[in-house]
C-alpha cells in the first residue's frame, strides 16, 4: 500500500478482528464494514483469505496468522506497518472450546492449545497492536470472554455445568486476568480494556441454552465498543456486568 493510501486510510476507523473468518468473528467483520471501518482481518486458514478479500477490497486486509504461533506478533506488527496508520478497534476474538469432559478427561496438550489460543494469542496481538493503538484519539481492546471464564458463576452453577470442559473454562479465566492486567497498566493511555462475555451465542461450540444470533451479538459488541467508557470490567455485550 502506498504511502498516500495509507494517509487516506487513517481518517477511518480501524479494527483489528482475529477469528475473522467464521462465527461470531465473520458477524463481526460483517457488522463493521456497514459501520464504514476499515477491517485488518487475522485467519487462520489460507483459504480464508482470499474468501475475505473478495469481500471488499478497499475495507477488507486479510492476514493468515496463527496467533498460537510466537512469530505472529511480528509477522502482525509487519502487516499492520505497511497497511495502516493507526488501530481504533482490537477485537481478540479467535478461540475454540475442547472436548476432553472432567477432570479425568482433562488432557494436558488440549489445556495447552485451548490456553495458548485464549490467553497467549491475545497478548501476542496486543503487543503488535499497540504502537498503532497509541496513534487513536479512542483506543478500545476487546477480549471476547465468557461467563465460562467467571469464577464466581462456574462456583455457584449459575452457569450450565452439565459435565464441566476444564481447558475451555481455565482458558476464559485466564483472558480475563490477562484483561485486567492490561487495564491497569493502560488505564493511563486512555486505552479502554474490557472482556466481553457475547451473550450465549449460537456457534459451532455452543451451549445448550444458546439463544443469541451471532449477527446480534456483533452489533452489541460494537456497541460497547462504540458507546461505552468503562475500562477494567467484566461486561456483558447486551448491558450489565458479569462478576469475574
Amino acid at each position: 500500500m502506498s504511502e498516500d493510501s495509507k494517509k487516506a486510510s487513517s481518517a477511518r476507523q480501524v479494527a483489528v478482528v482475529t477469528g475473522a473468518a467464521r462465527g461470531i468473528g465473520k458477524a463481526l467483520l460483517d457488522e463493521l464494514l456497514q459501520r464504514n471501518y476499515m477491517v485488518i482481518a487475522v485467519v487462520k486458514q489460507l483459504d480464508d483469505v482470499q474468501i475475505l478479500d473478495s469481500i471488499d477490497p478497499k475495507s477488507v486486509f486479510t492476514i493468515r496468522a496463527d496467533i498460537t504461533e510466537n512469530s505472529t506478533e511480528k509477522v502482525l506488527q509487519d502487516f499492520l506497518n505497511n497497511t495502516v496508520e493507526k488501530i481504533d478497534l482490537l477485537i481478540n476474538n479467535a478461540g475454540f472450546s475442547a472436548k476432553g469432559k472432567g477432570i479425568e478427561g482433562l488432557s494436558f496438550l488440549e489445556l495447552d492449545a485451548v490456553v495458548s489460543v485464549h490467553c497467549h494469542g491475545p497478548a501476542r496481538c496486543v503487543r503488535a497492536s499497540l504502537p498503532f493503538l497509541r496513534k487513536s484519539k479512542n483506543p478500545v481492546i476487546l477480549n471476547i470472554s465468557s461467563r465460562f471464564g467467571s469464577t464466581e458463576l462456574v462456583v455457584t452453577e449459575a452457569v450450565p455445568n452439565e459435565v464441566t470442559t476444564y481447558p475451555y473454562r481455565i482458558a476464559k479465566s485466564s483472558m480475563n486476568m490477562l484483561t485486567a492486567c492490561l487495564a491497569v497498566e493502560l488505564r493511563p493511555e486512555n486505552i479502554r480494556v474490557l472482556a466481553v462475555h457475547p451473550g450465549a451465542v449460537k456457534t459451532s461450540f455452543a451451549a445448550k441454552d444458546a439463544d443469541v444470533e451471532p449477527e446480534q451479538a456483533a452489533k452489541n459488541i460494537i456497541d460497547l465498543a462504540e458507546k461505552g467508557t468503562d475500562t477494567g470490567t467484566f461486561a456483558h455485550a447486551s448491558g450489565g456486568t458479569l462478576p469475574w
